[in-house]
Protein backbone atom coordinates (compact mmCIF):
# COMPACT_ATOMS: atom_id res chain seq x y z
CA UNK A 1 0.00 0.00 0.00
CA UNK A 2 1.28 3.45 -0.88
CA UNK A 3 2.08 5.92 1.85
CA UNK A 4 -1.07 7.85 2.57
CA UNK A 5 0.46 11.21 1.64
CA UNK A 6 0.68 10.09 -1.99
CA UNK A 7 -2.61 8.22 -2.24
CA UNK A 8 -5.24 9.65 -4.53
CA UNK A 9 -7.65 9.86 -1.59
CA UNK A 10 -5.36 12.28 0.25
CA UNK A 11 -4.83 14.39 -2.84
CA UNK A 12 -8.59 14.46 -3.44
CA UNK A 13 -9.18 15.61 0.14
CA UNK A 14 -6.69 18.42 -0.32
CA UNK A 15 -8.40 19.46 -3.58
CA UNK A 16 -11.82 19.36 -1.90
CA UNK A 17 -10.63 21.60 0.93
CA UNK A 18 -9.30 24.08 -1.64
CA UNK A 19 -12.53 23.93 -3.66
CA UNK A 20 -14.63 24.55 -0.56
CA UNK A 21 -12.51 27.54 0.43
CA UNK A 22 -12.59 29.02 -3.05
CA UNK A 23 -16.31 28.26 -3.41
CA UNK A 24 -16.89 30.22 -0.22
CA UNK A 25 -15.08 33.21 -1.72
CA UNK A 26 -12.28 32.98 0.83
CA UNK A 27 -8.57 33.52 0.22
CA UNK A 28 -5.95 31.46 2.03
CA UNK A 29 -4.99 34.30 4.34
CA UNK A 30 -8.59 34.76 5.52
CA UNK A 31 -8.95 31.05 6.30
CA UNK A 32 -5.57 31.04 8.02
CA UNK A 33 -6.69 33.91 10.23
CA UNK A 34 -9.89 32.03 11.17
CA UNK A 35 -7.78 28.98 12.06
CA UNK A 36 -5.11 30.92 13.95
CA UNK A 37 -2.54 29.56 11.51
CA UNK A 38 -0.35 30.91 8.74
CA UNK A 39 -1.18 31.16 5.05
CA UNK A 40 1.64 28.67 4.46
CA UNK A 41 -0.16 26.12 6.64
CA UNK A 42 -3.33 26.46 4.54
CA UNK A 43 -1.31 26.26 1.32
CA UNK A 44 0.48 23.11 2.47
CA UNK A 45 -2.83 21.47 3.40
CA UNK A 46 -4.31 22.32 0.01
CA UNK A 47 -1.25 21.01 -1.81
CA UNK A 48 -1.42 17.74 0.09
CA UNK A 49 1.96 18.38 1.73
CA UNK A 50 0.55 18.78 5.25
CA UNK A 51 -1.78 16.14 6.63
CA UNK A 52 -4.38 16.96 9.26
CA UNK A 53 -5.37 14.79 12.19
CA UNK A 54 -9.08 14.39 12.92
CA UNK A 55 -9.24 17.24 15.43
CA UNK A 56 -7.41 19.59 13.06
CA UNK A 57 -9.69 18.53 10.21
CA UNK A 58 -12.75 19.33 12.33
CA UNK A 59 -11.31 22.77 13.12
CA UNK A 60 -10.52 23.29 9.44
CA UNK A 61 -14.13 22.46 8.58
CA UNK A 62 -15.36 24.99 11.15
CA UNK A 63 -13.15 27.60 9.48
CA UNK A 64 -14.79 26.75 6.17
CA UNK A 65 -18.27 26.88 7.72
CA UNK A 66 -19.16 23.21 7.16
CA UNK A 67 -19.43 20.22 9.42
CA UNK A 68 -16.95 17.38 9.44
CA UNK A 69 -19.79 15.07 8.40
CA UNK A 70 -20.55 17.23 5.35
CA UNK A 71 -16.90 17.20 4.35
CA UNK A 72 -16.63 13.43 4.68
CA UNK A 73 -19.79 12.96 2.61
CA UNK A 74 -18.45 15.14 -0.19
CA UNK A 75 -15.04 13.45 -0.04
CA UNK A 76 -16.60 9.97 -0.18
CA UNK A 77 -18.66 11.01 -3.22
CA UNK A 78 -15.51 12.20 -5.00
CA UNK A 79 -13.64 9.01 -4.15
CA UNK A 80 -16.56 6.88 -5.39
CA UNK A 81 -16.59 8.83 -8.65
CA UNK A 82 -12.86 8.28 -9.09
CA UNK A 83 -13.33 4.56 -8.50
CA UNK A 84 -16.07 4.39 -11.13
CA UNK A 85 -13.88 6.14 -13.69
CA UNK A 86 -10.87 3.96 -12.90
CA UNK A 87 -8.77 6.84 -11.60
CA UNK A 88 -8.93 5.78 -7.97
CA UNK A 89 -5.54 4.10 -7.83
CA UNK A 90 -2.44 6.05 -6.93
CA UNK A 91 0.41 5.77 -9.40
CA UNK A 92 2.64 4.99 -6.43
CA UNK A 93 0.43 2.18 -5.17
CA UNK A 94 2.21 -1.09 -4.61
CA UNK A 95 0.53 -4.05 -6.27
Amino acid sequence: MAKSLYRIENLELAALLRDLREGGGMVQTALAKRLGRTQTFVSNVELGIRRLDLVELRDYCAGLGISLGELVGQWEARIAKLSRTGRGRSKRAVR
